[in-house]
């Protein structure tokens, strides 16, 4: 119980939420200058009030659900063909001189940029949308993937080897858990990456979705509905980036390596 409070109270935690405090008290100030649009600059308890009618509609659930399936679906495929395709390629000299071209092409294109491609291809329904998520988590996770693959130590790689493990047993047991934090990594980028690309997803004729909701909020000047779906927006992406970063703590335990980011 007192490890819980103590962990609860630590000084990253009350400094992170003085400075969130700090930030609305700043746009609460900015907001009740006198002069200010309340219809595009609405008060925190006016965001408050309508955060709590779209909750009590039942729209924000609807658009909450729809955006979190279509997240969780793309973020799913997408992180983990990366990982196996980052590890493969990361890995073994056969499957980079395959893989690595084409990842380094992948690079610098934005997953935004297959939008007018991917309608065309595949349409305006959930499947297009689907895909541009998978494209914009695949690759900061493929990237970081095959980074961590190359980084790991050879001295543990000559380690198993001497003890007659065979290439793939050292793949399994020594290079894919050594590789483990960069795997992290990259997933924990990948969330940012997919709500990013899930907004301009739902822009796509979707009929549905937080993305929709600020599309539509925004044709009526609703700038209120605007926030809240941002707020809801971040407090999701917040919550799966904890999940990644408190999976990766389990998983990494026998580093020594700090982890907390």
């Amino acid at each position: 119980m007192i490890t819980s409070v103590r962990r609860w109270l630590s000084p990253s935690i009350i400094v992170g939420a003085l400075s969130l405090c700090g930030v609305v008290a700043l746009y609460w100030f900015l907001a009740t200058r006198p002069g200010t649009n309340a219809a595009l600059v609405p008060t925190p308890p006016t965001i408050m009030k309508t955060f709590g009618e779209e909750l009590v509609s039942g729209d924000l659930w609807v658009n909450t659900r729809a955006s979190l399936t279509r997240v969780v679906i793309g973020y799913v495929i997408g992180a983990g063909l990366a990982l196996v395709l980052g590890a493969l390629a990361g890995w073994f000299r056969g499957w980079g001189y395959v893989l690595n071209p084409i990842i380094d092409a992948l690079r610098p294109i934005p997953a935004l940029a297959y939008i007018p491609l991917v309608i065309v291809w595949v349409g305006i329904g959930e499947p297009s949308r689907i895909i541009i998520i998978v494209l914009a988590v695949f690759k900061p996770c493929v990237v970081n993937a095959r980074a961590g693959m190359k980084e790991v130590a050879q001295i543990y790689v000559d380690a198993a080897r001497t003890l007659g493990a065979s290439r793939w047993r050292v793949f399994a047991t020594v290079a894919l858990p050594s590789a483990i934090p960069y795997f992290i990594a990259g997933m924990r980028t990948g969330v940012s990456t997919g709500f990013l690309a899930l907004v301009a997803a739902e822009l796509i004729a979707a009929p549905s979705g937080l993305g929709f909701m600020i599309q539509n909020a925004g044709q009526y000047f609703r700038t209120d509905v605007t926030i809240v779906g941002i707020i809801v927006i971040g407090i999701l992406g917040a919550i799966l980036d904890q999940i990644a970063n408190r999976a990766g703590r389990k998983l990494t335990a026998w580093s020594d390596v700090r982890r907390d980011a």
